[in-house]
């Protein structure tokens, strides 16, 4: 079955370390493309990313425009209030000493490693961040509650495998059965250490004003642990059979000695290692989990495409712009003018784009103008025809003036 790209949007302390030695173990070291923002090796990052076909960073959804490529996204989740409190004590313990290894850490989390702030304010604050989740899975910069209908919404469509932390063998081997990996298995990554946790307890009036100020969140968290369930219990026998597998084959791994238990993995994992516990898979019959492999991949599921495009201008009455479908580029994309929840006017996408080519988009013929009816005049905004997708300049529209 032909799959896309996988992209893995990595919330910060929520068992991503703990992930990518997933990626790492099928696809082998250095495998998985760590996307870093502010990286001066991001090209050499989307080259890797091209050939292995997998990756990932602490980047929110839409990485799929920038990187102009149809992906399958996954993602992970945690208890809010249990996220909030590692990273805490991640800030602490110095990132787990990685910041004297030269990682960089924000003014908040050097005054966390200084004990200026306490771990009560720090989570009465939301200091490691407000709805996060809801943030990066709806990709807005400003998080409300049509932030959460658009992360549920790319939840339904475009995140093809949500999980949680505290479920990481399931969200693996579902996982695994969407992409068709054989090793549904991980090394614990970067787990935080809690040195003095006891010293510092939290107040009940601090948590309550958390919950209070994450509560987008946890209705995501929620949701994403019923959707697993359901899928779980859909998949019936054949997912059990393989878990009992996967259960067993973890058990022995994490017997193991690990060196990466409490260490950031900035400089990888070591090949021998991975094929070392390759190896401790291998002991095992693991045909039940290439039959939950073959079952998941020969199952018919309905696709969304995934599109990019901006809208350039408003002149003279007519909107011009371009459109691509990402998944797929020959195909013309149907463009529609809106006022409020009517569709006064359309056009395909036909138009000349050499420029569009040249930046490293898939087609040319994506370019579209379309003329105003009168009835749009006073104020519109431009979607794509059955596509949730909200394209770069396609808000609301007034008098030639895009409303950011």
């Amino acid at each position: 079955m032909k799959r896309n790209p996988i992209f893995f949007i990595h919330p910060p302390k929520s068992g991503g370390s703990t992930v990518i030695s997933f990626f790492d173990l099928n696809v082998g070291a250095g495998g998985f493309a760590s996307f870093e923002r502010g990286s001066s090796g991001w090209q050499s990052t989307r080259e890797n990313f091209i050939r292995t076909r997998v990756g990932g960073g602490h980047e929110p959804y839409g990485m799929h425009s920038e990187l102009r490529l149809a992906l399958d996204y996954c993602t992970i989740v945690r208890d809010p209030l249990a996220r909030q409190i590692s990273h805490y004590w991640y800030a602490r313990t110095g990132k787990n000493g990685a910041v004297a290894r030269g990682t960089s850490m924000s003014s908040r989390e050097g005054s966390v490693q200084r004990g200026e702030i306490s771990l009560d304010e720090w989570v009465k604050n939301s200091w490691a961040g407000t709805n996060m989740f809801v943030q990066m899975l709806s990709g807005h910069q400003t998080v409300d509650t049509k932030s959460l209908d658009a992360a549920l919404t790319n939840l339904e469509r475009y995140i093809k495998t949500a999980g949680t932390c505290e479920d990481m063998s399931a969200f693996l081997l579902r996982l695994s059965g969407r992409i068709g990996f054989e090793f549904p298995f991980y090394i614990n990554t970067n787990n935080t250490e809690k040195t003095g946790k006891d010293a510092a307890p939290i107040s009940d009036a601090a948590v309550e004003t958390f919950k209070r100020s994450n509560s987008l969140d946890y209705e995501l968290f929620r949701h994403v642990k019923e959707r697993a369930d359901k899928e779980i219990r859909d998949e019936g026998a054949v997912f059990h059979r393989a878990m009992e597998v996967v259960k067993a084959v973890q058990s022995e791994i994490n017997k193991l000695e690990n060196p990466y238990s409490h260490r950031s993995i900035l400089s990888g994992f070591d090949p021998d290692y991975l094929a070392h516990v390759r190896q401790v898979a291998r002991r095992f019959d693991l045909g039940p989990i290439r039959e939950y492999v073959h079952f998941c991949q020969t199952q018919q599921r309905t696709e969304f495409d995934l599109y990019d495009g901006f809208v350039d201008s408003v002149d003279n009455g007519v909107v011009s712009g371009w459109v691509v479908n990402l998944s797929h580029p020959e195909k013309k994309v149907l463009v529609e003018i809106c006022v409020g929840d009517r569709v006064v006017a359309s056009g395909l996408t036909s138009g000349y784009r050499p420029d569009l080519l040249a930046v490293g988009y898939p087609t040319s013929e994506a370019g579209f103008s379309i003329q105003l009816p009168a009835s749009a005049m006073g104020g519109f905004r431009v979607a794509v025809a059955g596509s949730s997708e909200m394209l770069h300049g396609t808000g609301a529209w007034q008098h030639g003036w895009h409303h950011a």
